[in-house]
């Protein structure tokens, strides 16, 4: 047989092999799905209450971006904007002297886009923001100051510009695994900005600005152990900044200054709280996927599916879901194989029936010639070992063969004929007379040819069964001599006219000896009512179940059964009051005495 399930093996995969698909099409596309795809089911970024930012910045003029200064080894022209009496701003010129700190809040940033077009590539949240922009320097203003007032002493002033921006923000965040986020961000709004300022903290030129920012950032998650909704986060940002004045109030009229566009780019860390963006049932349904446990994604991708009806990758799920219901079969047959290969035939026919179920064309006919081939595999060998397996083994062996394959039931009921065929010898030798003549029926039913050979054991097997008659009839167990008779009868219909009369004779002496029985049970019955568990049978009324003879006197010592084809009959033997009760299904039928 193992020369039989290598053949299946090699013809099946062979045939197979342009059937049976992955959906990693090579090692590179698994590798690509296995660590940068784990989040194409995930849940979108649906709000961020709030987010912090600080950190530090340098700023300079209209030139600062040119060169894109990471460090602020040179800043370029200054920000400030002179009249027509100034070509310079003396004085303000120092890397240190343009330098300063800021603290932003981003405020309600909600994905208000994901609830009009359903979809988790890019989470893009609008939100407003606040920002407080600090200068760490504070130079004193340039001697060469020519507009003074008398009224007012303008030496007392520092160049101290402070900005307050409210903005509105747009963030355009992707997610491509459970920790980090990269995202880009741009913000504009309106400042209130001023430039000089005294120790005394009195402020002077101010005015209103424009703000623009662009920021490139990420974020790093940190799960929340409290709540499956919510997650923290912190992050890094660089931001470039640009504010520019729309007007500034001189009322003194002492300040060169006309306006202030002031560039940066600072460095900031972030820190807030992010609602969304975590893996979905469905990430799980893919990742069980690019693995090839296919029979662990339809469950995973059917309750992703049932769970998130408008989620932007539905589509996508159904066509993974019909993918994995397609592949299925081949891969209930693969393994199906493997058990074949391992000689475990129970479980190869669990696999190849599952297989069965939802498998193409195709695919049916390939399993159904595998379990014809296995069927007649499995009836060649019983063939070979017919007398060196045991009947249940045998028989396990032929059911088996049975429910694989209808080719063969031909050979089935041949081979059961003759199993049956063999229990009945060996009920025959072994003086089992009744069970011998059933099972020479039944094996008659499914092999006619072993016809000769029953009709060769009835002779003998009715000439036992009238040997046993005369001995239950020399013991005088009438009941017993009877049943067999007819068992002969039944055999033989041929023996009716000599075996009828001698069963009415002894029917009729059973009959007597049981009306006498019963007339004298019933007179002692009124006259006396033993108690439970007597050992008399004066209590003892012929037709009482087996229970009221258990409750009037005791269990017996012993129990002999004899079955016939009509009824079954059981003998109770008392030896501490030598007697016998007989049994005719499940009633008393006669009680004897021994020494009668």
């Amino acid at each position: 047989m193992r020369k039989f399930l290598l053949y299946i093996l090699i013809i099946h995969m062979i045939s197979l092999a342009s059937s049976q698909e992955s959906w990693n099409t090579n090692l590179f596309d698994y590798s690509l799905n296995k660590n940068a795809r784990t989040m194409i089911f995930r849940e979108p970024i649906t709000f961020i209450p709030f987010e912090i930012k600080a950190g530090y910045f340098h700023y300079g003029g209209s030139d600062y971006l040119s060169g894109f200064p990471l460090l602020p080894a040179d800043l370029g022209t200054h920000p400030v904007l002179l009249d027509s009496t100034h070509a310079s701003y003396n004085g303000l010129s120092g890397k240190n002297d343009r330098n300063g700190i800021f603290v932003e809040v981003d405020l309600l940033k909600t994905n208000v886009l994901s609830y009009l077009i359903p979809q988790n590539i890019f989470d893009i949240q609008f939100g407003l923001g606040y920002r407080m922009s600090h200068m760490l320097s504070h130079p004193k203003l340039p001697d060469d100051i020519t507009y003074t007032d008398p009224n007012e002493n303008w030496q007392q002033y520092k160049f101290f510009p402070k900005i307050h921006d409210f903005n509105f923000n747009t963030t355009i965040q992707w997610q491509f695994n459970q920790s980090i986020i990269p995202y880009a961000y741009h913000s504009i709004g309106f400042s209130k900005i001023s430039l000089y300022k005294t120790e005394a903290d009195r402020k002077y030129l101010r005015g209103n600005a424009i703000s623009e920012t662009f920021a490139l950032g990420i974020k790093k998650i940190i799960s929340s152990q409290e709540s499956n909704k919510y997650n923290l986060f912190y992050g890094l940002e660089l931001k470039s900044l640009r504010t520019t004045t729309t007007n500034l109030e001189d009322p003194y009229q002492f300040s060169p200054i006309i306006g202030f566009d002031m560039r940066g780019v600072n460095l900031n860390l972030t820190f807030g709280v992010i609602f969304g963006g975590k893996r979905t049932i469905g990430d799980d349904a893919f990742s069980m996927l690019i693995e090839n446990d296919i029979e662990s994604a339809i469950p995973a991708f059917e309750e992703y599916i049932k769970n998130y009806p408008k989620h932007g990758k539905l589509k996508k799920a159904n066509k993974m879901l019909l993918f994995c219901k397609e592949q299925l079969p081949y891969k209930n047959y693969k393994i199906a194989m493997e058990y074949l290969d391992d000689q475990n035939l129970d479980d190869a026919i669990i696999y190849l029936d599952d297989a069965y179920i939802s498998a193409d064309d195709s695919l049916k006919i390939e399993i159904k010639l595998t379990k014809d081939g296995l069927a007649k595999e499995i009836i060649s060998n019983l063939e070979a070992n017919f007398d060196a397996i045991l009947i249940q083994e045998f028989e396990e062996k032929l059911n088996l063969a049975s429910e694989l394959s209808l080719s063969i039931q031909s050979e089935v009921e041949t081979m059961r004929g003759e199993l049956f065929f063999k229990k009945a010898t060996l009920l025959h030798e072994s003086n089992l007379l009744s069970d011998a003549l059933r099972y020479y029926k039944i094996a008659l039913s499914y092999n006619e040819e072993l016809s000769i050979l029953i009709d060769r054991r009835m002779k003998s097997l009715i000439d036992g069964i009238l040997h046993k008659s005369i001995e239950y009839e020399e013991k005088n167990e009438l009941i017993l001599t009877i049943e067999t008779l007819k068992i002969a009868i039944e055999i033989d219909d041929t023996l009716s006219s000599r075996l009828n009369p001698t069963i009415a004779m002894l029917e009729a002496q059973v009959q007597e000896l049981e009306n006498q029985r019963t007339q004298r049970v019933m007179h002692e019955i009124i006259e006396e009512n033993k108690p439970k568990r007597n050992t008399d049978n004066k209590n003892l009324i012929i037709g009482m179940t087996k229970d009221r003879v258990v409750d009037y006197i005791s269990m017996p010592d012993s129990i002999e059964f004899i079955t016939s084809s009509l009824d079954l009959f059981e003998i109770w033997v008392y030896n501490e009051s030598s007697q016998r009760l007989f049994f005719k299904n499940d009633k008393l039928y006669h009680v004897q005495n021994l020494e009668e």
